[in-house]
């Protein structure tokens, strides 16, 4: 780690670039979840979070815009957050309950999926103009 802060404003030049790979990683984060919910799928509640944190990212994709870049000023990555960042005591009760590896590699995806979330949204207030 380095010393000091982040420089946000090296960001800019590769916003691009950053929010590429924050999207890909966040497509990856997600498959594992459905996967591992796929095999797991025993609580109602777990299962509409996993369900509806799948419908917002794919309701993103299909608004990105000709550079396959996401929208972030809609409204509607600010729920796709929420709706992560929501889940989470769910999510850990579920783990508490259920002592399993795949209910802990389930319970990990998610909490990717959540770390993620804090970089989305600070790439979101450095968009640049032409993205």
């Amino acid at each position: 780690m380095s010393e000091g802060g982040v420089d946000l404003s090296k960001i800019r030049g590769d916003w691009k670039f950053h929010i590429d790979y924050l999207q890909n990683a966040v497509d990856q984060t997600l498959k594992r979840q459905v996967r591992y919910w796929g095999e797991l799928d025993n609580d109602a509640q777990v299962g509409a979070d996993v369900e509806q944190q799948v419908n917002l990212w794919s309701e993103l994709q299909a608004n990105a815009n000709d550079k396959g870049t996401i929208p972030t000023a809609d409204g509607l990555l600010e729920k796709f957050i929420s709706s992560c960042r929501g889940a989470r005591p769910r999510c850990d009760a579920y783990l508490d309950k259920n002592d399993s590896l795949l209910a802990e590699e389930f319970t990990e995806a998610c909490r990717q999926t959540r770390g993620l979330c804090d970089d989305l949204e600070m790439m979101t207030g450095q968009r640049p103009d032409d993205q």
